[in-house]
């Protein structure tokens, strides 16, 4: 069983234009978030999932100088992008991750894969997100490539089909598929940060952050992370007030 990580990424952000792209200090976040999932023990591949605007031509030179796979698909279906992604590298397991997560930690999308793995088919689907308890930028979502196939040919939902694959935990899908929700530790349960990377705010605080560590923000874990922010509480204030989008929102 092949298990590929999709990445889905366009220069076109509502909130911060070129956000995937920018500097966080450095590095770019999306760079950074490649070289951090490349210490997942599970992942076999990596494919950017991007679309076929020209403004994201630029990913495609990016995806090469990285040496990673990509595919291109409608901006506003997801569902089919993520899904052509897994399946130009003949993917069996799939991991849908967003590129706004630079700080994605490789250790917590190996628990959700293994997570998926010990139940041996009984579960269709696992997130670390159908409830919120890590940190916002923390997500990952884990399901065959074959499920989302099938929600493809049953899903007409724009809502649903701009983000991938909520139609199995919260659609329709929700009575014909198992899912799983993965609960974060006591250490990480804070909900309430912000690990992503969406406004200027975001950006603010994930270059204070690199600012400190430096060549540490590609290896660094999540728990020592924490652990050095419950020291700097005003690095963590920066974008404390920012509204998470909700998902009817797109």
């Amino acid at each position: 069983m092949k298990t590929v990580a999709t990445i889905e990424a366009r220069m076109n952000s509502t909130r911060l234009p070129g956000k995937v792209l920018m500097d966080i200090g450095g590095i770019r976040s999306l760079e950074c978030q490649i070289k951090r999932l490349e210490h997942s023990t599970f992942i076999d591949e990596i494919v950017l999932a991007t679309t076929t605007n020209e403004i994201d031509d630029e990913l495609v030179s990016f995806a090469s100088e990285m040496e990673i796979s990509v595919y291109r698909g409608d901006e506003d279906d997801v569902l089919a992008r993520i899904l052509g992604a897994a399946k130009s590298v003949d993917g069996d397991l799939q991991v849908q991750i967003t590129g706004d997560c630079p700080l994605i930690d490789p250790v917590i999308v190996d628990q959700v894969i293994k997570t998926y793995l010990d139940f041996d088919g009984e579960i269709d689907f696992v997130s670390n997100e159908i409830i919120r308890s890590f940190p916002i930028g923390l997500d990952c979502r884990v399901f065959p490539v074959n499920i989302l196939a099938a929600v493809d040919r049953a899903c007409s939902d724009p809502i649903h089909r701009v983000h991938g694959s909520t139609y199995i935990y919260v659609g329709e899908g929700k009575e014909k598929y198992k899912s799983l929700n993965l609960s974060a530790p006591d250490e990480l349960n804070h909900p309430e940060w912000r690990w992503t990377l969406d406004t200027k705010e975001d950006l603010e605080f994930l270059r204070a952050i690199t600012d400190s560590i430096g060549d540490e923000i590609t290896t660094i874990s999540a728990n020592d992370l924490t652990s050095w922010l419950l020291e700097h509480p005003e690095i963590i204030s920066i974008n404390s007030k920012v509204r998470q989008k909700r998902i009817e929102e797109g």
